[in-house]
Order: structure tokens, then sequence, then C-alpha cells
């Protein structure tokens, strides 16, 4: 293993309204920790941590970011976060957007065929989360 990258990482997550996403991080379990700048801010549980920046002209169908996170209980996660499991197609979404509305949605967990448990979930501005565990084989 190369030590140079033995640190951490957190993603870098763009927003439109900072403080949507922050109340939607919070709502999840996430302690927030807001910058001074007014535009930036900083969620974490447990070892996961994200920054949040607010992007003007921000569109979330261009420029939404992606992160995967593991962990040991996908399915622990998935019931604790109570996100609607909106099945909405882009022509539905980009209406929520335009109405101002969160693009917050889950899908369900599942076994997939590269050898893992998993369960995503998009963020109010279509940040995409990916959650999972490697499957033992």
């Amino acid at each position: 293993m190369n030590e140079l990258w033995s640190g951490s990482a957190a993603a870098i997550l763009p927003v439109a309204d900072l403080a949507r996403a922050v109340a939607f991080y919070r709502g999840i379990g996430f302690d927030v920790d807001e910058s001074d700048a007014g535009a930036y801010a900083f969620v974490e549980s447990g070892g996961t941590r994200f920054h949040l920046s607010e992007s003007p002209g921000f569109d979330p169908f261009v420029n939404a970011g992606m992160v995967y996170l593991y962990v040991d209980d996908p399915d622990a996660v998935h019931a604790m976060l109570g996100i609607e499991d909106l099945r909405l197609d882009h022509a539905a979404l980009v209406k929520r957007w335009r109405r101002g509305e969160s693009l917050a949605r889950i899908r369900p967990v599942r076994d997939e065929p590269w050898g893992t448990r998993e369960f995503s979930f998009a963020d109010p501005d279509n940040n995409l989360v990916r959650v999972g565990t490697r499957l033992v084989r």
C-alpha cells in the first residue's frame, strides 16, 4: 500500500440551497458544522464526512455529485433513513426542481451481480449516494 494515500477523504457535493441541504443531512443523522463563509458546510456521521458547497447556477441534472459509502449493514442504514421512494422519470424530476421541490429519493436494497449488497439515495440536489457492503463469496 502506498502510504502517501493513507489519509481520509471527503466528497464535496454541490448544492443549490445550503440551508435545505444542511437540514436534509441533519435529518438523516449527520452532525453539521457550518463555515463562517456562509456558502459551505461540513456534515459528518461516524467516519463519513461530506462538504456541502453552495454553487450559484447549479444544475442538478448536469453537475450533481456521486459518492459510494461502505457500511457494515446497508439494510439497517436504509431502514433508518426514512426517505420517500419516489419512482419518477427524468421529466417529472425536472418539474419538481423547477417548482423548487426536493429531488430526494431512495431505492431498495438489493444484491448486485458485481458482489455488493447496496442501495442508493439522492439528496435534495440530486447528488447520488450509494451505500453498500461487499458480499462474501
